[in-house]
């Protein structure tokens, strides 16, 4: 018997972006004592950010953690957003379980890659952006092969890389390597994953 997650407004991409802005307003409160106050990378890293050092002594458990917080709650909201919206379209097509994959290894294998650049204690994986940039990447894919309707799609997927390329140039001068993880691990599985029967939803 196989377990059917219906696809209304609960649903996994659903659920992601609620933890996320849960989760994020909480640690701010709890580093600040105010929710919407920007957060350190220090404070990040002690509320679940991750570094290569972290993953070497095997603590796993940031790969999901890294992805639910974030330095700046507007940057958050538009993640969330990302996350909400661009993930329902794929959901649709690949089912929540496989949604949920491009996620956690998408994501988390991007958030991991994200501060291969920045000296410590500053090189701290954090943020759902790397999340919000392989869904843009499955989505490309799903577009192109037609199993998505490319007009929504393509808006979303704008929606995402857009802003947050141009962020990466005028921030940092050059796109976020965590953002061209997940943008090509998330086109990688969109090739990988098939679409979804009803009973992997």
């Amino acid at each position: 018997m196989h377990y059917r997650i219906p696809l209304g407004w609960f649903s996994v991409s659903t659920l992601l972006a609620l933890m996320t802005v849960v989760v994020s307003l909480v640690v701010a409160y709890l580093a600040n004592e105010s929710a919407l106050a920007p957060v350190s990378m220090i404070d990040l890293r002690r509320y679940g950010g991750t570094t290569f050092e972290d993953l070497a002594h095997l603590e796993l458990w940031r790969i999901i953690t890294a992805q639910l917080i974030h330095a700046k709650m507007p940057h958050m909201l538009l993640n969330a957003l990302g996350l909400l919206l661009l993930g329902k379209v794929i959901e649709q097509a690949i089912g929540s379980l496989k949604v949920f994959l491009v996620w956690l290894l998408g994501g988390g294998m991007a958030t991991v890659i994200s501060p291969v650049f920045i000296d410590a204690p500053w090189n701290v994986g954090t943020g759902a952006s790397q999340a919000t940039f392989a869904f843009a990447g499955c989505a490309a894919v799903l577009a192109v092969r037609g199993t998505i309707k490319p007009t929504v799609s393509w808006s979303l997927i704008a929606a995402v890389l857009v802003p947050g390329f141009t962020l990466d140039l005028v921030s940092g001068g050059y796109p976020k390597p965590g953002h061209v993880a997940g943008l090509l691990i998330g086109a990688f599985m969109g090739l990988s994953i098939g679409v979804s029967t009803n009973d992997d939803r």
